[in-house]
């Protein structure tokens, strides 16, 4: 089953406070005020998404009604269709084979040197989940409260740091403070940091490179140092 195709409701937990509005009438709202509210004339929120599913094939038969009992996975393209629970278990959208192609390896240009010693890599953890606007309300915190940054003893014994101390970790592009964790599953010269806590800003530090094929940012590889606070 693949979660990231369920289509489900999401209710509005409470009304519109004073002169605040619901996202999608703001936007009907600026559509009116450029001079389009002819073509942004809603009511709902579902009168949005049936205009959405009439275009769009894969989801014509995902209503409001049939929602309320539960979410569906595209495709499912008719109103009488019970959705795809595995997208492709007999062929691909382009047959019954699909073309893997192999790819020349390209080195990363950012590396560490004299001036930025460690390699940062960035990534989740268990207990919280990308910048914790969600997860960060309930009882994970308990779990784990804030980012760290993970070092090897080695590294750490050799800079003089501990457990919890707070350290700046400086790029070439940015900073950000975070205080350190002494792992052993750490490799000495690299570190690992997650991004859940939106003020530590961790992305400030990372690089502005991108993957020539699918343009993903390079999270995973920073050349950076550390200093003491």
């Amino acid at each position: 089953m693949n979660a990231e195709r369920r289509i489900q409701r999401v209710r509005k937990a409470i009304n519109p406070v004073g002169a605040s509005k619901s996202d999608w009438k703001i936007i009907c709202d600026v559509a009116h005020a450029m001079g389009k509210g002819d073509l942004f004339g809603f009511s709902s929120a579902e009168q949005i998404w049936n205009e959405i599913r009439s275009v769009w094939k894969a989801g014509a038969g995902i209503s409001y009604e049939r929602l309320e009992h539960g979410g569906l996975q595209w495709p499912c393209p008719a109103e009488d269709h019970p959705g795809t629970e595995v997208l492709h278990a007999k062929a691909f959208s382009v047959g019954k084979r699909a073309s893997l192609c192999r790819i020349e390896y390209q080195a990363t240009g950012e590396a560490a040197d004299e001036d930025y010693p460690f390699t940062l890599i960035t990534g989740r953890t268990l207990y919280q989940f990308n910048a914790g606007t969600m997860t960060s309300r309930t009882a994970n915190t308990l779990l784990r409260p804030h980012d760290y940054l993970d070092i090897s003893a080695e590294d750490a014994g050799r800079l003089g740091l501990s457990t919890g101390q707070h350290v700046r970790i400086r790029s070439r592009y940015g900073e950000a403070i975070l205080p350190i964790k002494i792992q052993d599953s750490v490799r000495p010269g690299e570190l690992f940091a997650t991004f859940h806590t939106p003020g530590a800003f961790l992305n400030y530090v990372t690089s502005p490179h991108r993957d020539k094929y699918v343009n993903t940012p390079e999270y995973k590889i920073t050349a950076v140092r550390l200093e003491t606070i």
